[in-house]
């Protein structure tokens, strides 16, 4: 009688550390946008220049942390103690640390193009993307690991919904909204990396923004979601 509760034992134990070591890895991915290619400002004039990645790291940073919480969500709420689940959690971190980095050259760039826009000049900061070939592979870059990421927690929510049995009839439609807006998200993803490999080889502003744009179409994901979940809900309530 003792095994089984030696067992469960040792399995919230694993689930502990892979959730320490999960945490820890974003919050590196966190640390290493914050100082990607920066130094530790030693004057005034170099303190101006850090902050100008203000706008361009707050991005990075609510964009990786909302993997993050689907994450912490999904371990509080549906996780379930198996193999399966591991290596998915663990796949979400290896695409995050990749992700990283084209995430934060993306948003900075972004940030770059309209400061320029606006006050025609460019900031000491900005990535240097000197091609239309270039700013296609940072595209490419960013929609595969922005779909796997996503993937990596539409199929941990789909294998919670196939194996749990102890969810209830909320929990279940709960996990299936986020199921549906990470499986929208890598469908957002995968039209973005389309759009790119279609991009003309000829530098043109409003061509090569549309692999960008691309992911505004992530808005009515969430508003359809959304509103099923509510209709959903009000039918069992």
């Amino acid at each position: 009688m003792s095994e089984p509760d030696e067992s469960a034992h040792v399995g919230r134990v694993e689930a502990h550390r892979l959730d320490g070591f999960i945490d820890a890895a974003f919050a590196f991915a966190v640390s290493v946008m914050a100082i990607a290619g920066a130094e530790v400002p030693h004057s005034l004039h170099d303190l101006m220049l850090a902050l100008d990645r203000i706008p361009g790291f707050a991005c990075s940073f609510a964009t990786l942390m909302l993997f993050w919480h689907r994450h912490v969500r999904w371990r509080d709420r549906f996780r379930l103690h198996d193999s399966t689940s591991i290596r998915l959690s663990l796949m979400l971190v290896f695409f995050a640390l990749i992700f990283v980095y084209p995430l934060d050259m993306l948003f900075q760039a972004l940030f770059s193009t309209l400061y320029d826009a606006y006050t025609h000049t460019t900031l000491p900061n900005e990535p240097e993307i000197g091609s239309v070939r270039e700013l296609k592979a940072l595209f490419i870059c960013y929609a595969l690991a922005y779909a796997c990421m996503a993937g990596c927690l539409a199929l941990l929510y789909r294998h919670s919904l196939r194996h749990a049995s102890s969810l209830s009839a909320r929990q279940r439609i709960e996990a299936r909204e986020t199921y549906y807006v990470q499986i929208g998200s890598v469908s957002v993803a995968l039209l973005s990396l389309l759009v790119t490999l279609l991009l003309p080889a000829v530098n043109n502003g409003l061509w090569d923004s549309l692999p960008g744009m691309a992911y505004v179409l992530l808005t009515p994901v969430y508003g359809f979601t959304g509103r099923w979940s509510r209709r959903a809900l009000a039918q069992i309530a």
